[in-house]
């Protein structure tokens, strides 16, 4: 039978209850240990001596049990004492151990061997020390706590001060899920570090969200920026607005004369309201919405591959035109190619020779690694002769399968006239559309101008081919009638004689003349005697 010599103290109840050692093993401390006394008895009741005592770290397993741990014999735990141990004469043992949790297993002659798991050595209260991981429930200090190692709080940490030691070493990275939080010996500023490993820091005051800030060093943003303005401008997202490579689509019916249309899905469109500061709603398009064009059905186009040839790529082309007020004809049928290059835009052959010939005052002729299929009149670049003179831009001039001719005219015979080395050849393969010389005429029949034609690849938007500019006609126009108005007053306006001209007249030429630069004013002129009223009228009308 095994009795206990001292009882745990009502302090130590109170500790263990409030604190719970998580198990682990226990390693070598130098700081202040527990000590543990207790007498071993044999059956009858009689202290008994010599008996093993075996202490081991929780957890422990087997009979004997392991792992062993460190026992020593004084509080400061510098004397290791041996372990197991035995009781003395009187059945006494003791030992002085890290707090923790233990097993003590004793064993001896004339007793059945017996292990006590779970044995609590706590700490001193006046100076608590944990060489483990530590959950409480809850902790209240009167003075410091001070940990060496790393401190898991799950919860809330209050504390008048936090004290941190400078690190002259950033620490590794955090465990899953944590951060580690430190200051530098450097800067003495506060840094974390996450569980990847990354630093952020040092962390302070730093941009303040209701106050000017000042920067004296660059900035860099690596993601968005929204400004809301005025200065230096008005974002669209900041109010609400967004921007969308494909942005979203519904169909919506009209009624002549009506400013309203009914969509058949709402989906996010916003009105002013939404958009206090500027007073103005989402932006939106209506296709095909109003009065019809005048404009006809263009003709399907007639698609010519160029710069590639012999190609098996199906290409189809639709064209749909535009008038100046937006309107949209129908699509036109498809014009189409099956003989197209399978990747338009750069193509790459592979040239193994280039000879020089006397032909035209000089022509070069390349060879092809296979089929050339370029196009007579096709624009080239050569790049990977030794002899500069084989590189360059060319215009095709003739050609056959593995063959192509460039023209390269030189007064005198070259010094090299063939090579022979892999060098690269580069054509730009394209498709040509056309239409007839007349169809224009013919789609514009309905009093309607052609703005632009919208190009559909495979019945897919691709691209816009512009017919008229309307700004630059404009100017054109306006310049036109400047021209002829100065003209007329060059020639024709009287200095002296007093004439009568109509309200409009008037008005333009002030506008003539205020429009002119100074160098083009017109001239004094010798007075007409002859002018009529009809005469003047009709030299500067306007068109």
């Amino acid at each position: 039978m095994i009795r206990s010599k001292i009882a745990m103290g009502f302090l130590w109840a109170l500790l263990a209850l409030v604190l719970h050692v998580v198990p682990g093993a226990v390693g070598p401390a130098h700081a202040q240990g527990s000590r543990k006394d207790d007498i071993v008895f044999n059956s009858r009741g009689i202290p008994l001596a010599g008996a093993t005592v075996r202490v081991c770290a929780m957890p422990a397993s087997g009979q004997p049990c392991t792992p062993l741990a460190l026992i020593y014999s004084d509080a400061a735990l510098t004397q290791a004492l041996a372990n197991p141990t035995t009781t003395d004469g009187l059945g006494n043992y003791f030992f002085y151990a890290a707090p923790g949790k233990y097993e003590i297993e004793i064993s001896g002659p004339a007793i059945t061997t017996k292990q006590i798991p779970n044995v609590i050595l706590p700490n001193d209260p006046a100076s608590p020390t944990f060489s483990g991981a530590i959950s409480a429930f809850s902790l209240t200090l009167s003075g410091n706590l001070t940990v060496n190692g790393s401190t898991t709080v799950v919860g809330n940490l209050a504390s008048g001060t936090l004290n941190l030691s400078n690190q002259s070493t950033p620490p590794g990275s955090a465990s899953s899920g944590t951060v580690n939080l430190y200051t530098r010996t450097a800067d003495k500023r506060l840094y974390y570090k996450d569980d990847t490993g990354t630093e952020t820091g040092p962390l302070g005051a730093g941009a303040q969200t209701n106050a000017i800030n000042t920067f004296t060093a660059n900035q860099n943003l690596d993601s968005g920026l929204h400004i809301k303005g005025p200065d230096p401008y008005n974002d669209l997202a900041r109010y609400g607005g967004y921007f969308n490579n494909s942005p979203p689509s519904t169909t919506a019916s009209c009624t002549n004369a009506s400013t309203s249309v009914t969509l058949a899905a709402a989906l996010d469109f916003q009105d002013a309201t939404a958009f206090p500061a500027t007073s103005v709603g989402n932006g939106i398009v209506l296709y095909k919405c109003g009065a019809a064009t005048g404009l006809t059905t263009p003709p399907a186009p007639t698609v010519t591959p160029f710069g590639v040839t012999n190609g098996a790529t199906t290409y189809n082309y639709r064209f749909v035109a535009e008038d100046l007020q937006g309107g949209l004809t129908a699509a036109s049928t498809a014009g189409s190619t099956t003989t197209g290059a399978a990747t338009l835009g750069t193509n790459s052959v592979t040239l193994t020779n280039a000879t020089w010939n006397s032909t035209l005052n000089g022509e070069q002729v390349y060879t092809c690694s296979g089929n050339c299929n370029v196009s007579v009149n096709a624009p080239i670049n050569i790049a990977g002769f030794t002899n500069g003179r084989f590189n360059g831009n060319y215009t095709i001039i003739a050609q056959t399968a593995t063959t192509f001719t460039v023209y390269s005219p030189s007064a005198t015979t070259p010094a090299v006239t063939s090579e022979s080395t892999t060098a690269t050849m580069k054509v730009l393969a394209c498709n040509i559309l056309t239409m007839s010389a007349n169809s224009v005429s013919t789609i514009e029949t309905g009093g309607d101008t052609v703005l632009r034609y919208l190009v559909y690849v495979n019945n897919s938007p691709a691209f816009f081919v512009q017919s008229h500019d309307p700004y630059y006609e404009e100017r054109v126009r306006q310049r036109a009638a400047r021209l002829r108005c100065m003209t007329t007053l060059r020639t024709c306006w009287p200095r002296r004689t007093p004439l009568t001209f109509p309200r409009r007249y008037i008005y333009q030429r002030r506008l003539v003349r205020r429009s002119m630069p100074q160098p083009y004013l017109p001239a004094p002129r010798p007075p007409i005697q002859k002018l009529s009223y009809p005469q003047i009228w009709g030299s500067i009308s306007l068109g």
